[in-house]
């Protein structure tokens, strides 16, 4: 199996996931008529969701999203975006909670945040990013929906002016789909009449907030501006085929002009886009993108007119094209000079050693990503690649004692966890594998799917002593975690 394009194939939500931003985005709020006065965030919105719960409604939206056929489990791509976004939100209030970056492959245009610190972009939102702060212009803005407590202020206020609960509210949210949007819209006849009011200032306030963030993280603020000229400018081509994030952030000429004012208010930044950002856009051109003409021949037709980073990045993606349709021979010689170019890249690093492990080489491929992680710990996502690779060379001991090292390193860390469980189905050792289910789906808020490895682990067990006992310890201590029915 190859390690360059690794996503589920699973089932399908029944409705697309953006349904659950439109909804996010239809309970916004009525703001001061000075938009560039915000407003105060206190115990009045936190009470009615508290941080815990929003870690709940984000962790329940994972669980949906890992299952989705179209979800990018690209660690490379999602480990990006992770820095952009950790870089945007050092000066945001976000309340201890972390942020979480996810991909959907869709060549639509969106991106959106959900409760619980999980930001969601779709992979056509990115390739018509073309410079780097024009991307952190929108994930800027997302963090913003996170930090000024959009859905507990819309809490608050449904208890004033006898909105839907906040029952109905959460649970439109995890229902999603269409069944979700009409039963929220329909059961208060105010909020739908106030619906488009209260979008538009739920995203100028974004964008107030949204654009400090970008320009305290060393982007071009002005960023923001071009971006959304470019979406008005898309939408007004597609006619009635309005881009996805301009349904769920709709956006008005005086919204842009505000965007640029605030813009000219603050320092000037010059940043070039990175290498990087450049690395990912042909990542994405050349594995996840659905078009008439291959990759290959597109790659080939353009690299003659690009220079500099873009002309890497264009023989980068070449290489991924041409590994992903197993001419491995063409691949390697494509890379070659990139890799001799630079050795501690981790892109041309990986792509190497997929194709070596492709290619039958996997000892020398599992060599290659050891080293690139003891040069590079902070790059945790090599931890996957060289699990997948050990496991699929049968080094089945190697890949365990390896996961298990980095698991009491990041206990949380669910990705692991379903590692754990394939090498242990591997060896016959049903009930462990079952006790790693058990600790992916607590990781992930599920403690009764949790309970039910578990109990699968005792019942398929053929040991005595501490392993049992400690599985009913872990079923008691998840059992105190699930609410009583009523309360």
């Amino acid at each position: 199996m190859r390690i360059i394009k690794n996503y589920q194939k699973s089932r399908r939500f029944k409705k697309p996931i953006t349904y659950f931003c439109a909804l996010v985005l239809i309970m916004s709020f009525s703001l001061q008529a000075e938009t560039n006065v915000l407003p105060e965030l206190g115990d009045s919105a936190t009470q009615y969701l508290s941080p815990k719960k929003e870690r709940e409604i984000g962790q329940s939206f994972l669980r949906r999203l890992l299952i989705n056929a179209d979800y990018v489990s690209d660690h490379e791509l999602r480990h990006y975006l992770q820095s952009i976004g950790d870089r945007v939100a050092s000066a945001a209030d976000l309340r201890g909670i972390p942020l979480t970056f996810n991909l959907i492959e869709s060549n639509n245009l969106n991106a959106f945040a959900v409760p619980g610190g999980y930001i969601t972009f779709n992979t056509g939102l990115l390739l018509n990013t073309e410079e780097e702060s024009e991307l952190a212009s929108v994930v800027a803005h997302e963090i913003a929906h996170l930090s000024q407590l959009h859905l507990p202020r819309l809490l608050a206020r449904s208890q004033d002016n006898k909105l839907p609960t906040t029952a109905a509210i959460i649970g439109s949210i995890l229902l999603g789909g269409q069944i979700g949007l009409a039963g929220l819209t329909l059961t208060n006849a105010q909020l739908l009449s106030n619906q488009l009011r209260y979008t538009r200032d739920f995203e100028r306030e974004a964008d107030a907030v949204g654009i400090r963030l970008l320009s305290n993280a060393g982007f071009d603020p002005f960023a923001m501006t071009q971006f959304f000229s470019k979406l008005e400018r898309y939408s007004r081509t597609q006619g009635s085929n309005t881009p996805e994030f301009l349904r769920t952030h709709p956006l008005s000429y005086s919204r842009i002009a505000e965007t640029e004012q605030r813009a000219q208010q603050l320092p000037t930044v010059s940043h070039k886009s990175s290498l990087e950002f450049h690395l990912v856009r042909a990542k994405i051109q050349a594995l996840y993108t659905t078009a008439k003409t291959s990759p290959i021949i597109r790659f080939k037709k353009h690299l003659p007119d690009l220079a500099g980073d873009k002309k890497t990045a264009a023989l980068y993606g070449l290489a991924l094209a041409l590994a992903e349709d197993r001419r491995y021979e063409e691949a390697e010689e494509t890379l070659k000079p990139l890799i001799e170019s630079d050795l501690n890249n981790h892109y041309f690093q990986t792509l190497q050693a997929s194709i070596e492990h492709s290619s039958d080489r996997s000892t020398v491929a599992i060599e290659r990503l050891s080293k690139l992680y003891q040069k590079n710990p902070n790059l945790h996502f090599v931890i996957y690649y060289l699990v997948d690779t050990l496991i699929e060379n049968k080094q089945l001991n190697n890949a365990k004692q390896l996961v298990r090292y980095q698991l009491r390193r990041r206990p949380d860390d669910y990705r692991l966890y379903k590692s754990l469980s394939k090498i242990n189905v591997a060896l016959s050792l049903i009930a462990q594998a079952h006790q790693a289910d058990a600790e992916y789906y607590a990781v992930l808020g599920d403690n009764k799917k949790a309970i039910a490895s578990l109990k699968l682990a005792l019942r398929d067990n053929k040991t005595e002593g501490y392993f049992p006992q400690s599985i009913t310890a872990r079923i008691k201590e998840l059992e105190e975690k699930i609410p009583e029915p009523n309360a």
